[in-house]
């Protein structure tokens, strides 16, 4: 199908109607000025327009009938790692007689909330240590694609009746969960998903990449003059100067996000799982174009301009920026590192079961398949971080 045929007709005019309304000019590549939206706010209506973006409409995103996958789709080996880290930090960091309460940010379909609250469940059952007495846990699965919210209340029925577990949206999680209470934010995948500001430098000057109407009415990119200040003092802070033709991109919006959060909450964890790496890996000479990537049922391509509204838009996550800006607001990092790192740490190699089974469908062997395959190299477990903050304990 050709791509032209394929976008969205309603958010494309929606785009269309903003360019021409914004009231801001870009330069085209042959010179002439048009009428042009930052890329940020472009990729802002791709992702997040209330009736027609991609986050916010249409079916699940995350899965086989998806555009991609998440680790919690690999197995339960991850939920399960993360569940048994978590318990043994909640203790530590909140002590006993509260329900910890797990708000699982962009929780998607449940499915990671889901192998979290098993793996509790279980260890409150089968336990009579005092650690696994001692705490109790809930969960709130927060999104903003109806179709996720209904996926993730088939997955944690038997929790949400027992009232352990509920399903809502950004607008409404704070009447759910009082800011004095224990709590755990687990972002999977999330920081990613937020629109960013990308910047490059052409001919000596820093310029910010935006978006403009072809005559034809496909969506082009055109520059504009950089337009948050905030950008600015971004690169001063981190020390970081581009290179001719070089493009980065900068997540305002998501380290925005977390620091909002945090300051919330009186006493909570901070589990952000991404991928992503630190401002001199992003920023380096390897990384003249940046990282933007579009992902569309299970293909990876560099042009967000394709599938308006029918493909996930995402870049890589700066984790010292998250670093900064949450220390700043009074938060500690506690544990970064590498997924991979995390999970070996966390016990997983203990959950490797050897075996004679010769059917590759067996539960065991599927199971050991899942870990190997989070664990290789070249697979989720090196590109993805795992980053842990705490607030102020007890």
């Amino acid at each position: 199908m050709d791509m032209a045929q394929a976008r969205h007709p309603s958010l494309q005019a929606a785009i269309a109607e903003s360019v021409a309304a914004g009231g801001k000019r870009g330069i085209g590549a042959d010179g002439a000025e048009l009428s042009a939206i930052p890329f940020h706010h472009y990729m802002s209506l791709c992702l997040y327009h209330p009736d027609f973006g991609y986050y916010r409409s249409g079916s699940s995103k995350v899965g086989r009938e998806g555009d991609f996958y998440t680790s919690a789709y690999i197995g339960d080996a991850m939920g399960d790692s993360l569940a048994r880290w978590l318990r043994e930090v909640a203790f530590a960091h909140f002590g006993t007689g509260e329900t910890v309460e797990v708000l699982d940010w962009g929780g998607g379909t449940g499915r990671l909330s889901r192998q979290l609250m098993d793996t509790w469940t279980t260890a409150e059952t089968d336990s009579s240590s005092v650690l696994e007495q001692a705490l109790s846990f809930s969960v709130t699965v927060i999104d903003g694609n109806p179709s996720h919210r209904s996926e993730a209340g088939r997955e944690l029925e038997s929790y949400i009746r027992e009232g352990r577990a509920r399903v809502t949206d950004e607008s409404e999680w704070q009447r759910f969960v009082p800011s004095d209470r224990p709590v755990i934010v687990v972002a999977n995948e999330l920081l990613d998903a937020f629109p960013v500001h990308r910047l490059v430098m052409k001919d000596g000057e820093l310029r910010e990449w935006a978006v403009a109407c072809a005559e034809d009415g496909r969506f082009i990119p055109c520059l504009m003059e950089p337009t948050d200040t905030r950008l600015i003092e971004w690169l001063r802070e981190e020390g970081v100067g581009l290179r001719e033709n070089q493009t980065i991109e900068i997540n305002l919006d998501g380290a925005d996000w977390a620091t909002a959060v945090a300051a919330r909450f009186k006493r909570a964890l901070f589990v952000f799982i991404d991928y992503g790496d630190e401002t001199t890996e992003l920023t380096g000479t390897h990384r003249m174009d940046g990282t933007l990537l579009c992902y569309r049922e299970h293909r990876a391509h560099n042009d967000p301009y394709a599938w308006p509204g029918q493909q996930d838009i995402t870049a890589h996550v700066n984790f010292s920026h998250i670093r900064r800006s949450m220390e700043r607001h009074g938060a500690k990092e506690i544990w970064y590192g590498t997924q991979k790192r995390f999970l070996v740490e966390a016990g997983i190699m203990e959950r490797l079961i050897a075996h004679s089974y010769s059917d590759p469908f067996h539960p065991i062997v599927r199971r050991n398949r899942a870990i190997r395959q989070l664990l290789l190299s070249d697979g989720m477990s090196e590109l993805f971080k795992v980053q842990i903050f705490a607030t102020p304990s007890k």
